[in-house]
């Protein structure tokens, strides 16, 4: 067997157990043959890719299959964004003849180091992938130091191969297989079609032979019916597909089996399948106790400097409990935007130029647990077509690598009914104090000046006292209107 027919089949293999990842938002692939682990992490980035969003990242190291299939010649890959800050949008890069699938290929130094693997940035990424539904696969060596602490930041471990390897304690097993895949018929038959006539039909009947057997083995349940009245329509050819009935059940959606077959379809015998654990299961701290952040992280400007009018005694008064004051504009509200960054300082997130240049912009300070994040998201539309079609608009310009919508519909705002041609020079004025703003025209002709863009009020709390502390009174409201 050569290795391009090993890759195919651990390829197949991929995409014949990509249906069990379907509740799952993150997953560590992992094996000791690397080979074999990345070409079963690309059959499941293609199947998964049909429907959502999926993400390969490479912490094997230059894997040959993820580097065949990268397009563009930007060498800049996921050691650089752990080691030296490149965002993680720059380095995901659509996968070659695959909608929906983006690749993190391991970048211009090496991946396979402790404080790659151990980085627990790696629970923020599974986390906001949990937050859009997508899926992020990391392929990943399990000799590497550290594999323990990715494969619990990542929250799910599907060992590949026979050759058994330390599991990290408490890690979900999904669905591994145990051995390398047996090659379809068809494969089986051009793959030796260059062998002596006899040898051909002796495995021929010995592959015929072992699925009589198996065959036979059913019992008389709906299972064995059906294989039956697929031999009685297919002939000589029945066993064969008859070996391959399970995997096609286990494409279908669970609903779908169980209307076949009456029961709900048991797992395949090679796997251990879990029920899908949350990417974050840290109990959140309120947003309102002084102490459930670092000051700096919020009150220094993007040099790193304290904004002005800033001291540690304001950062630790107590919160002002927000009000929303327009609810009923919920169903009308600008509420979806382009999620395309998340750093853990506000210096690290600040937007460039060419970022700030676009339509509703907005950098906001949002709770994970006891840490704090500054995200980036891009526009303001009322519906997720809107959205979608400025994220493809993002995507051709290569403003974005992968991108996602999220729904942001809280924001707070600064000003309202502001002249169209004085918003510039107002935007200007919140710049140079630190405020990163962005106005929306009304449907009276005026214009709001709004900042943050968040999923919850609760959320808009920390940078609300940012800006009391600026002696600024923001306001709490669905944010409405249109980018100009």
């Amino acid at each position: 067997m050569t290795s391009v027919g090993a890759s195919e089949q651990w390829e197949m293999e991929g995409r014949r157990v990509a249906p069990l990842l379907d509740g799952l938002c993150a997953v560590v692939i992992a094996a000791v043959d690397s080979a074999a682990a990345t070409s079963l992490a690309l059959g499941v980035a293609r199947a998964q890719g049909q429907r959502r969003r999926v993400a390969v990242a490479d912490l094997i190291g230059e894997a040959p299959a993820i580097e065949a299939l990268v397009s563009g010649d930007d060498p800049h890959g996921i050691s650089d964004s752990f080691l030296y800050g490149v965002s993680l949008n720059k380095i995901a890069r659509p996968m070659r003849d695959a909608d929906n699938v983006f690749l993190m290929p391991s970048g211009t130094e090496a991946v396979a180091l402790e404080t790659v693997y151990a980085n627990e940035r790696w629970r923020r990424l599974a986390a906001g992938f949990h937050q859009v539904g997508a899926l992020l696969v990391v392929v990943a060596n399990p000799a590497t130091p550290g594999f323990a602490a990715l494969c619990a930041y990542v929250g799910a471990l599907m060992p590949v191969g026979g050759t058994a390897f330390p599991v990290p304690p408490g890690v979900p097993l999904i669905a591994p297989p145990s051995s390398r895949p047996e090659p379809p018929p068809e494969a089986v038959t051009a793959a030796d079609s260059r062998a002596p006539e006899p040898d051909v039909r002796a495995q021929v009947k010995r592959a015929a032979t072992a699925r009589a057997r198996a065959a036979a083995a059913e019992n008389a349940s709906s299972r064995r019916t059906r294989l039956i009245a697929l031999v009685a329509v297919l002939g000589a050819v029945a066993v064969a597909v008859g070996a391959f009935y399970p995997q096609l059940l286990s494409r279908l959606p669970a609903p779908l089996v169980a209307l076949i077959t009456g029961r709900t379809p048991t797992p395949d015998s090679a796997a251990i399948v879990v029920p899908p654990t949350p990417m974050d299961t840290t109990v959140r701290i309120d947003s309102t106790v002084p102490s459930a952040f670092p000051v700096d992280s919020v009150w220094r400007d993007s040099t790193g400097a304290p904004m002005p009018g800033t001291t540690a005694d304001s950062a630790r008064a107590p919160s002002v409990p927000l009000v929303l004051e327009n609810p009923a504009d919920s169903v009308g509200a600008a509420r979806y935007a382009v999620y395309f960054a998340t750093a853990n300082t506000r210096a690290a997130a600040m937007p460039d130029a060419r970022i700030r240049a676009l339509d509703a912009v907005a950098l906001s300070p949002v709770a994970d647990g006891d840490e704090q994040w500054f995200r980036v998201t891009v526009g303001a539309s009322a519906t997720r077509a809107q959205a979608e079609s400025l994220l493809t608009k993002l995507r051709t310009q290569n403003i974005v690598g992968s991108g996602s919508i999220v729904s942001v519909p809280f924001a707070l705002r600064l000003e309202r009914n502001v002249t169209p041609t004085q918003v510039p020079a107002r935007l200007a004025d919140l710049a140079a104090r630190g405020i990163i703003a962005y106005a929306l025209l009304q449907p009276a002709g005026g214009a709001h000046v709004y900042t943050g863009a968040f999923e919850s009020p609760l959320q808009a709390t920390v940078l609300a006292d940012s800006l009391r502390a600026l002696r600024i009174a923001p306001v709490l409201v669905y944010r409405t209107g249109r980018a100009f």
